[in-house]
């Protein structure tokens, strides 16, 4: 079964979806039609229609609040008893801010997730970690890669599924504890690999790494992408709807471009229906970008 929200969460949730998605692909060998996130929110029915991998629950923190720091905070969703983590997220609750960011978000062993974000501001924020959780199929195991991440340094790794397994998530972790660590892409970038680049605006080396969560291929896998810019200054939340009939696993976004000045400040599931990412850009350019969700009954 799936975790309830309560009636505010639902609310947040349902505003995350965005409608300005550019284009929509289908990282399997078949391409399907899939529908725009605003029509996603409004038809509720397809999402309580979707079918689940055996066991699958998604297990939400908090929320927990971030306070103004020079450092970052913390939170973790624990997995039922009986399953294993496939996949997981984070996201601030509310209007989109540049002074918040997201530093790690990575399993947490086998057993849950855990994420670390950062509150460059002058207010509490509330931020809210999920665990995507469902029974252990074959060949689960979590694979990773570090790297080194010097001192005001952009850093990326990637992490690969041995054959035949495919990837059901992933996620990065920073062994930096400051606002000016930031992370500036995570994405699946093939049914085997999950790529993440990390800007470390410290002064202090730090090691970056980069989680792949392995697994025989669950029925009706599909990894489903969508492109579109963001402006200068500017802030952007998107979602991507899984296909009819399938479940979120996991998902993530990236900035082609690679630039530090674009930042994740989320992403996270969007219930069993998708995926929501949110992203800042304190450049002075306009920057293109690409959001991802891993897809599975």
């Amino acid at each position: 079964m799936v975790a309830e929200k309560t009636s505010a969460h639902r609310w947040l949730r349902a505003h995350r979806w965005l409608p300005g998605i550019a284009t929509a692909a289908l990282l399997s060998a078949a391409a399907v039609a899939v529908a725009s996130p605003a029509a996603a929110a409004r038809h509720s029915s397809a999402a309580s229609s979707a079918q689940h991998p055996p066991g699958y629950e998604i297990i939400a923190s908090g929320p927990d609040g971030a306070l103004p720091s020079a450092f970052n905070s913390g939170a973790f969703a624990t997995c039922p008893a009986g399953t294993v983590v496939w996949g997981g997220g984070v996201a601030f609750l509310g209007s989109p801010d540049a002074n918040l960011t997201v530093s790690t978000s990575n399993p947490n062993g086998s057993g849950g997730w855990a994420a670390r974000v950062n509150n460059a501001g002058t207010t509490t924020a509330q931020f809210e970690v999920d665990a995507t959780c469902a029974n252990k199929p074959k060949g689960y195991k979590i694979v990773s890669k570090m790297v080194d991440n010097p001192s005001n340094t952009q850093s990326h790794s990637t992490a690969t599924c041995p054959s035949p397994d495919v990837l059901l998530g992933g996620g990065t972790l920073s062994t930096a504890d400051q606002v000016a660590a930031v992370l500036t892409s995570a994405w699946p970038q093939s049914s085997a690999k999950f790529t993440g680049y990390m800007y470390n605006g410290t002064t202090s080396d730090a090691n970056f790494i980069v989680y792949a969560i392995c697994g025989h291929k669950p029925a009706d896998y599909k990894i489903v992408s969508n492109s579109g810019s963001i402006g200068p200054g500017a802030t952007l939340e998107d979602g991507l709807p899984c296909p009819a009939g399938t479940s979120a696993l996991d998902g993530g976004a990236q900035v082609p471009a690679h630039v530090p000045a674009v930042q994740v400040s989320g992403s996270i599931d969007q219930g069993p229906s998708g995926w929501t990412i949110a992203l800042n850009n304190t450049g002075h350019s306009a920057d293109h970008e690409d959001g991802y969700v891993i897809c599975a009954a």
